[in-house]
């Protein structure tokens, strides 16, 4: 730290004398102030340490002035910790299972009806084989059936609608779009059957609405339906969802099923555009595998996961 008297401009040395030489060591004569003048010298010091102490009062009560203590940020319930992607990571006494996964990950396409008069355009049908939707162009309906989900644009509203089964009548081929999926995942295509539903990105098994970057599609076989999973590796992961910025507090929720989700393959609901900062540990490949840790239900975390997972994802 610098010397005070530097910091305020002054010199350090004591002041000359102008008596140099001997005399300047030679021994003074001690001269004491009239008991008058030490009074008065009291008094002064007196009033001064007064006014100095009204004055920082003053200085603390105007408005504007810096504030000696800040009140504190408020507390975000793990509720809103849940929604804000902020909870703490698990203790080791809460992780269960490990499981050794891989995944791929999937979207609500957002498309519009095909213009009218189009000649190959598809409605999307219900259990009971009436039309649902608007038709659609042969490729927005096929992604709807491949991805499980879509929300078609009629002017300034959107509607919902998400996959309920494979056994209508074939509709249409979308093989060309499919590429190397099993005959078993494009024969389910052609012939997929949806519902309305009422929340904006479609909804998973349950009545979950599908989360971005939360919800997961699993084979409950292998991982049952609303488990909690910890993935060590997505802790911190920098991604964008509705425009901010967002670091990720590593955990899933088992909250949709998928044709071809098999085993160890989870299929990760994300944001079409939002991908790429994911998509190394997302890699659609069973050769990239990563670490996953069931969470106890009981742990406050695991809690906090499936209310917020909770509101109703109904039928429209």
């Amino acid at each position: 730290m610098k010397d005070l008297s530097g910091i305020l401009g002054l010199k350090s040395e004591p002041v000359a004398s102008g008596v140099d030489g001997p005399a300047a060591s030679a021994p003074h004569p001690i001269v004491r102030d009239p008991p008058q003048r030490a009074n008065l010298s009291k008094l002064r010091r007196l009033s001064l340490g007064v006014v100095f102490g009204l004055t920082a009062c003053a200085t603390a009560a105007v408005p504007g002035s810096v504030p000696i203590v800040s009140s504190p940020a408020p507390l975000l319930s793990p509720y809103e910790r849940a929604l804000a992607f902020s909870l703490e990571a698990p203790p080791e006494a809460a992780l269960q299972r490990r499981l050794d996964l891989w995944a791929t990950h999937y979207h609500t396409p957002e498309v519009r009806p095909a213009p009218a008069g189009a000649s190959e355009a598809i409605p999307l049908i219900g259990r009971s084989g009436a039309a649902l939707s608007p038709p659609l162009s042969p490729r927005d309906w096929c992604e709807a059936a491949l991805q499980g989900s879509v929300s078609v644009r009629t002017g300034e509203r959107s509607s919902a609608y998400v996959f309920v089964d494979a056994n209508g009548p074939e509709q249409a081929n979308c093989d060309q779009w499919l590429g190397a999926l099993s005959e078993g995942v494009k024969n389910a295509t052609r012939r997929a059957r949806f519902m309305k539903v009422s929340h904006a990105r479609g909804c998973g098994v349950r009545n979950h609405p599908l989360v971005p970057f939360r919800t997961i599609a699993v084979d409950p076989a292998t991982i049952p339906f609303e488990t909690v999973l910890y993935v060590p590796e997505l802790r911190g992961r920098a991604f964008r969802f509705e425009g901010r910025d967002q670091i990720h507090d590593g955990y899933l929720f088992a909250g949709d099923r998928g044709g071809a989700i098999k085993g160890a393959h989870i299929d990760v609901f994300m944001v079409e555009d939002a991908a790429g900062p994911l998509e190394d540990l997302f890699a659609s490949t069973d050769a990239r595998t990563f670490t996953a840790h069931v969470v106890s239900s009981a742990h406050p975390s695991a809690r906090a996961i499936t209310a917020a997972q909770s509101a109703r994802c109904d039928g429209a």
